[in-house]
């Protein structure tokens, strides 16, 4: 049951700082052309490497007490299994649990995306969504960062979980 955190949290990195469309019957403009000189880098599939908490969490359901910052070695191989892929055309799609087997949660989203400074940007399903990332200074891995609440001692406490995606 604690695991299923993970595939909330990959879902709402997607979604976090949503910029809603004032016209709610209307969608946001697609972001158009070829990518800039600046964005180039992100152009290939960028898979899921690392997930590390700001706190020790035990998110397994393995009856040991044995919490620890590395969410990802607690993580099943289909939450695990997240990749990015970014297009010269400025298309975009994230998949989770498509490559490892017998996955029977599956997220497909697709869509455009712009990346301004540290600032990805991403229209999908007729909404903007802008991500704060962290690029390393090789141009091969970004992070993520978001806010998520998790069962600590009998308490809900809140943790910052980091995703880490490496270029392939």
């Amino acid at each position: 049951m604690k695991i299923k955190v993970l595939s909330t949290c990959l879902l709402s990195v997607l979604l976090m700082n949503c910029s809603p469309n004032e016209d709610s019957n209307k969608c946001v403009e697609e972001f158009v052309g070829a990518v800039s000189a600046t964005e180039t880098f992100l152009v290939g599939d960028w898979v899921l490497t690392a997930i590390e908490s700001n706190i020790d969490v035990d998110l397994t359901d393995d009856g040991e007490d044995n919490p620890s910052t590395d969410v990802y070695e607690q993580s099943t191989d289909c939450q695990k299994d997240a990749t990015y892929s970014f297009n010269v055309d400025r298309k975009y799609s994230f998949k989770n649990g498509y490559s490892a087997a017998n996955c029977s949660q599956k997220l497909e989203n697709k869509g455009t995306f712009q990346l301004v400074d540290a600032n990805l940007s991403i229209t999908s399903n007729c909404a903007l969504f802008n991500i704060p990332i962290e690029v390393d200074s090789f141009e091969t891995e970004f992070t993520v960062s978001n806010a998520v609440n998790v069962a600590k001692n009998g308490q809900t406490v809140a943790a910052v979980f980091t995703y880490t995606y490496t270029k392939i």
